[in-house]
């Protein structure tokens, strides 16, 4: 008979064979969902804060160096999610080879800041993207109304909060579908994109700067030379320089985050591990490699590295030499050069698109981490159950809840500014799968899974396994992103402690969250020493 204090005989740590998820996403599938959580279009956005933080950045010279440092990274998840195809990434890789509760601190400081991503994007589509979607329908179609009602959702609170609700509630509803249909809205999204990306680059390649100098000048209201003549007043300097660039780099590296995403459903990617996994992971950086040095290269010709800096800066800091409606982001900029009012309209309606795509694939990935963990035991067994689909409907519900929650804190409040080194956490915590993945070949409480590892996986330069070598370089060149993420020189405030000690707080919380489980588990006779010891049912 059980005391209730050790483990009841014959018990399990799994109380079924098979997770339940369906492998039903192909590797095409993984690629494109890897691509939608990086974005596309999007970076015609992004490069506005960049223009503002870095303005001595090459930008274009950037992306091959945040490239090479990111398939570093990409290649040690493509390893493990080949030796170890579970849903749940790392934290079946940190867990497995070190101990669960360090798969599960790595695994929960990234969900935590996929958390505060809900209402970031949905607040950015209020109070960025739909208004330059709605002003250029306004402009096109002659009807007032449409701008009007970007400008109540990007300047009021229930507006902003009104319009993210929108968009959560569609992505959020997507997520309730099996995980194949999840996978072709999104490579429906991604192909919106492309033909977004590719018909704004195909107009911008044949165009000069004096192009946009002349149509800016005629239909803006003000001057190109104005604008650059106010930031010169406000000590903007633009100048290009090797430090800037530097610095820069570390910003194009954050812009690549989201190849590695389907390592964390895993358990539902079809075929062989090896071959999907890389497909996914490997070419979906280098590909958005190519993606966005062309998108800077030719934002850059076209509207002028020094316009673009001026006219960010001034916009952000909100200064009145600024007196156009909208931010100066690519996708509003290009109506200065172009009268097709098609293009006018799809290009900032590509970052709606970013948004949804983003809010769903931010979710998705999420949820099969709280599945993981519930499988695991240390959440509630209910957060693991699946319905006849295999969808875990229970998680899902769960996430979409913090979800609308997540929207109102970023709305209504100021409690994410706590969360403003999500970049330092974010690289922490994959320093630690890196420097995890150095050692796998070497411990013996792994030496079943490494034995049981595709040869890939095994493979050897001399004596040492390539992944080792390889997750060391990995490890440290995170540590390096996360240390300069706090930086003056990359924030352009000094280094706030508060910050910092709000991102450790997420890692100690999760390794006290674990210890309560843990004993709770124990107390109740489950064995839930055997986690460290197998792999879950696929």
């Amino acid at each position: 008979m059980s005391t209730g204090k050790t483990p009841v005989p014959g018990a399990q740590v799994y109380v079924r064979k098979s997770s339940g998820l369906v492998r039903s996403i192909s590797s095409r599938e993984a690629l494109f969902s890897n691509l939608i959580g990086m974005g596309i279009v999007v970076n015609f956005f992004w490069i506005c804060f960049a223009s503002l933080l870095y303005p001595n950045a090459d930008l274009p010279l950037t992306v091959p160096i945040a490239a090479v440092i990111s398939i570093f990274v990409a290649y040690i998840y493509w390893m493990l999610s080949s030796a170890m195809p579970r849903t749940g990434g790392d934290y079946i890789y940190v867990g497995r080879i070190l101990h669960p509760a360090i798969g599960f601190m790595v695994n929960f400081v990234l969900v935590t800041i996929m958390v505060t991503w809900a209402g970031t994007f949905g607040l950015y589509n209020s109070a960025y993207f739909s208004p330059i979607m709605l002003g250029a329908l306004a402009k096109v179609t002659g009807n007032p109304a449409y701008s009007n009602l970007g400008t109540w959702l990007g300047t009021t609170t229930n507006g902003e909060f009104i319009g993210g609700l929108v968009i959560l509630t569609l992505a959020f509803t997507v997520l309730f579908l099996p995980a194949k249909w999840v996978m072709r809205i999104l490579l429906g999204v991604f192909a919106f994109q492309l033909i977004i990306y590719l018909w704004m680059v195909g107009t911008l390649i044949p165009l000069t700067h004096a192009d946009f100098v002349n149509g800016f000048n005629a239909q803006s209201g003000t001057t190109v030379q104005t604008i650059l003549n106010a930031a010169q007043s406000a000590g903007v300097n633009w100048t290009i320089t090797g430090a800037g660039t530097s610095i820069g780099i570390v910003y194009t590296i954050l812009s690549f985050i989201g190849y590695n995403n389907s390592a964390y459903f895993a358990g539902e990617i079809s075929g062989e591990p090896r071959k999907s996994q890389g497909i996914a992971i490997v070419l979906s950086a280098l590909v958005f490699g190519i993606i966005i040095y062309i998108l800077y290269a030719v934002t850059v010709n076209v509207f002028g590295h020094d316009f673009i800096v001026a006219s960010n800066t001034l916009a952000l800091t909100q200064n009145p030499a600024w007196t156009l409606p909208y931010l100066p982001s690519p996708t509003y900029l290009i109506s200065f050069v172009t009268n097709n009012p098609v293009l006018q309209v799809l290009a900032p309606f590509g970052l709606v698109l970013t948004a949804f795509g983003f809010l769903v694939e931010w979710t998705f990935v999420p949820i099969r981490n709280i599945f993981a963990w519930s499988f695991d035991r240390i959440l509630p067994l209910k957060f693991a159950e699946v319905d006849s689909r295999g969808v875990p409907r229970v998680s899902t519900l769960l996430y979409v809840i913090i979800g609308y929650i997540s929207l109102y804190l970023a709305v209504y409040t100021t409690v994410f500014s706590y969360m403003a080194y999500t970049n330092f956490g974010f690289n922490l915590a994959w320093a630690i799968v890196m420097f995890s993945a150095a050692v796998f070949p070497f411990l013996k409480k792994t030496r079943d899974i490494w034995n049981n590892a595709p040869s890939i996986v095994k493979a050897k330069i001399g004596p040492l396994p390539i992944i080792t070598p390889v997750g060391v370089v990995a490890g440290f060149l995170c540590l390096w992103v996360s240390y300069s993420s706090i930086l003056p020189a990359y924030t352009g405030m000094p280094i706030t402690p508060v910050y910092t000690a709000s991102m450790l707080v997420v890692f100690a919380a999760a390794l006290v969250i674990y210890a309560i489980s843990y004993f709770y588990q124990k107390s109740k006779g489950v064995p839930v020493d055997l986690v460290a010891k197998e792999l879950p049912p696929i």
